[in-house]
């Protein structure tokens, strides 16, 4: 099967001003699609002709983007021990509170809160109590699979964890 090129469209020339390709009329299927047919002619690309809409042709992608962060730097990568430190990550894709959740693993320091400031750029405090050791930074992504969840209604939530950055505490 041959993808149709751009020249199986007609130009509208029925009394519409727009002018351009595929609004009122159009060719696919050997069928002219115009007002008076549209819903046939759309249900030929559906029902009657279901080749075309698996067809690859469509160029339709059945996947969602992803959803796992990358860590590009942090804003320090060292502190003393008992000393208050914020570290600001700079990233990418890092969830909003309205479509996921997302937060910080230090070690073994798990579900740090963060300050959300956009999807590449946030910000979470090194917990006071930390010992001397090196630590492995990473941002969490926890989202449910769902755009528009039910209200009372829990879902599993699929984890996407970042690149891991080391953190020094002295």
């Amino acid at each position: 099967m041959s993808c149709p090129k751009d020249s199986t469209a007609t130009t509208s020339t029925n009394g519409s001003s727009s002018g351009y390709a595929g609004y009122n009329s159009s060719t696919s299927n050997n069928i002219t699609m115009t007002d008076s047919n549209r819903a046939q002619y759309n249900n030929n690309l559906t029902q009657s002709n279901p080749s075309y809409t698996q067809s690859k042709c469509r160029k339709i992608v059945n996947k969602y983007p992803s959803f796992t962060p990358v860590i590009y730097s942090l804003s320090i990568t060292s502190s003393a021990k008992g000393a208050y430190s914020v570290v600001y990550v700079n990233g990418y894709n890092f969830l909003p509170p309205a479509n996921g959740t997302t937060y910080v693993n230090f070690g073994s320091y798990t579900n740090l809160p963060i300050i959300y400031f956009s999807s590449t750029y946030l910000s979470f405090e090194i917990p006071l109590n930390v010992k001397v050791g090196d630590y492995s930074v990473v941002v969490v992504n926890v989202y449910n699979g769902n755009f528009s969840p039910q209200v009372n209604t829990s879902y599993s939530g699929n984890l996407n964890i970042s690149n891991a950055i080391n953190y020094t505490i002295v």
